[in-house]
């Protein structure tokens, strides 16, 4: 995914985080909904699995964001914030230039050393640059090839404090709730934008090593078409001879490519101490200096600056989520239960609103929240005589991936009515199947004292024993585990053990 996907994601990703004071911003049916609409949307879709998860983890957070920007719509500061400095940095590079073309006014304009320093300076520098970015780059190969571990538990790469700027950039954001959203992405997104700012401030400084030659380069071309430069040389330390050997090494490149003659001793004995009357070599001179600073500086350091920025492309075109996140986790169970359709049978029991919502929350709990739920007709007592055929599919597309009974736990199971359901329903049903008990009622109805929770169990153990007695298993629905099991984004529970057929 690009970087403005990557970047909603990890937005959405701190809106969700249970821990946030704006947990409610978004609710339960906000998030079920967006993960519907984005599989519907991206249904049919070929690609690879993990791209077709992040086309649906960048939708979704779409439709989040979408929503939330609505009810706060200062969540679009975080989303596309402004570029303030970025644009301005990079007018760096024309101040480099400036300065070079200024230095070569620093020394007499009409006098040309051949061994001056800012030549040897800028070279020098830059040829040490050269061995120090070889060497980290070995460093860097020889460590991705040892073991290491720099992900936390939450598989992102996160810092242990995001920082002073990273406060006074969350500072306008005065209310506590958007403060912390914005401080939980921060978190997620700190690593990437650091490895991004890292290779344009690489990239930016190239550009600028190589304007700043350009610079002396333009200064010393413009400079000739005024003055006829003399050239020359005095050193304390080398003789002619060996001015001769530094001189010819430097314009090497120039006898090569332009095929300038070598540099003799006896034009080092005349140059030397620069002689009145003599202005030979200085444009054969300005011509070497000039090939020597395009290919010793000016080439490698734009390639540099192209390479490091074929890398910022890169990074920003094909971010990867890390899966191995809880939060993700769990979106891939989430995205992966589009196939689960459980078909419920209910058992003298009036499927209200009420309980349709908790038994769909028990549903997103336990098997994702894209999967589907689905009621067969109501069974009331005695039906299931001579109703063979009751417990069928009635689902007209597909099979369900579970089928299952529920019941009521405020009825008291017996062998002669439930016990005569459960029998049926395991010998003329296909597939995997279960029983599922709902207690929520039950359970509120009896209220929360030592002796209620004693009876509580009793009745439980009661549906157990009868549910084991014909080879089923039984899941106990109750409305407070439920809401609890909405209110975190751990890793998700293992669903229910049921009968396979």
């Amino acid at each position: 995914m690009n970087e403005q996907q990557y970047r909603d994601v990890l937005l959405a990703k701190a809106i969700e985080t249970p821990a946030s004071p704006a947990a409610g911003l978004l609710s339960q049916h906000d998030v079920r909904m967006a993960t519907e609409k984005a599989l519907h949307e991206l249904r049919g879709k070929k690609s690879n699995h993990q791209r077709q998860f992040e086309r649906l983890v960048a939708r979704r957070a779409d439709l989040l964001l979408q929503l939330s920007g609505q009810r706060e719509a200062r969540l679009l500061a975080i989303r596309k914030p402004a570029q303030r400095w970025s644009v301005w940095l990079w007018a760096l590079p024309l101040l480099a230039l400036a300065l070079g073309f200024a230095s070569e006014k620093i020394s007499e304009p009409h006098r040309l050393s051949l061994i001056a320093l800012p030549l040897l300076a800028i070279l020098g520098w830059n040829v040490l640059m050269y061995v120090v970015l070889l060497v980290r780059s070995m460093m860097a190969i020889t460590s991705s090839k040892r073991p290491h571990n720099t992900e936390d538990a939450s598989g992102l790469n996160t810092t242990a404090s995001v920082g002073l700027w990273w406060s006074r950039s969350s500072a306008k954001f005065k209310d506590p709730a958007l403060s912390a959203i914005y401080q939980a992405f921060l978190q997620d997104w700190s690593p990437y934008l650091q490895r991004k700012q890292s290779r344009q401030l690489q990239a930016l400084l190239h550009v600028c090593a190589a304007m700043l030659a350009l610079g002396v380069i333009g200064a010393l071309w413009v400079t000739g078409m005024f003055t006829e430069y003399r050239v020359g040389w005095e050193s304390t330390w080398l003789n002619a001879a060996q001015m001769q050997s530094l001189v010819n090494f430097l314009t090497w490149p120039a006898q090569k490519i332009l095929g300038m003659p070598p540099w003799s001793e006896a034009q080092m004995q005349l140059l030397q101490t620069w002689p009145a009357g003599n202005q030979q070599g200085g444009q054969q001179w300005i011509l070497a200096y000039s090939l020597l600073l395009g290919l010793v500086v000016v080439v490698p350091r734009m390639l540099l600056a192209l390479f490091n920025g074929l890398l910022i492309l890169r990074l920003q075109r094909s971010l990867h989520l890390p899966l191995a996140n809880p939060y993700f986790q769990k979106l891939m169970r989430d995205f992966s239960s589009d196939t689960t359709t459980v078909l419920v049978h209910p058992f003298s029991m009036a499927m209200n609103a009420q309980r349709q919502q908790v038994l769909q929350s028990y549903l997103q709990e336990h098997f994702g929240s894209a999967a589907h739920l689905q009621f067969a007709p109501n069974l009331e007592y005695g039906e299931t005589s001579g109703h063979s055929g009751y417990f069928r599919n009635t689902l007209q597309d597909n099979a369900p991936s579970l089928q299952v009974l529920l019941f009521n736990l405020a009825a008291t199971p017996e062998e002669e009515t439930q016990g005569t359901v459960m029998a049926q329903f395991e010998a003329t049903t296909q597939g995997p199947t279960g029983v599922w008990v709902y207690c929520a009622e039950f359970a509120e109805r009896l209220g929360t004292s030592a002796a209620a929770q004693q009876r509580l169990q009793e009745r439980k153990q009661l549906w157990q024993q009868c549910a084991q007695g014909h080879g089923m298993h039984v899941a106990f629905i109750d409305k407070a585990s439920t809401a609890q099991s909405q209110s975190t984004t751990s890793e998700p529970m293992a669903l229910n053990p049921i009968k396979q057929q």
